[in-house]
């Protein structure tokens, strides 16, 4: 009899101690959502460059030089103006030839500059970089 005495005199500080541990468990912290966008520097996506290179080819001129030539191709509905360059390095030299292009919209154009670096050191040693911007974007 004391047993169950002692038993049920025990059931309530037990459940009185479970509570307690209970009721610390660990909760959750942090957001609930994305964060918001800051308000003084609104982020955008930048606009594709709308001209490429679609195509280029290289060969040398009678003096020797590096001509190069290709088409641009423009992925707008607007015409626009871009600037081809054409960087060539032959050993530690570098060079730069560059030709303006004017390109309708959704269409595509030819281009043309010679580089004045020997097209016969050029075709040993060298190496070729075309790249085209629209004109006045830096």
């Amino acid at each position: 009899m004391k047993r169950r005495t002692f038993v049920t005199a025990l059931l309530p500080a037990l459940s009185a101690l479970s509570a307690g541990c209970l009721s610390s468990l660990p909760q959750a912290t942090g957001p609930r959502g994305p964060p918001d966008a800051p308000a003084d520097s609104p982020q955008q996506t930048p606009e594709p460059d709308p001209l490429s290179i679609a195509a280029f080819d290289y060969e040398g001129t009678d003096n020797d030089q590096l001509r190069a030539f290709g088409t641009v191709d423009n992925g707008s509905p607007e015409e626009r103006t871009g600037v081809v360059r054409v960087r060539v390095t032959v050993g530690d030299e570098e060079t730069v030839g560059t030709a303006e292009v004017t390109v309708s919209g959704d269409s595509t154009a030819e281009f043309e500059t010679v580089v004045p670096v020997s097209f016969e050191e050029f075709q040993r040693n060298g190496q070729l970089q075309v790249s085209v911007a629209v004109a006045g974007s830096g």
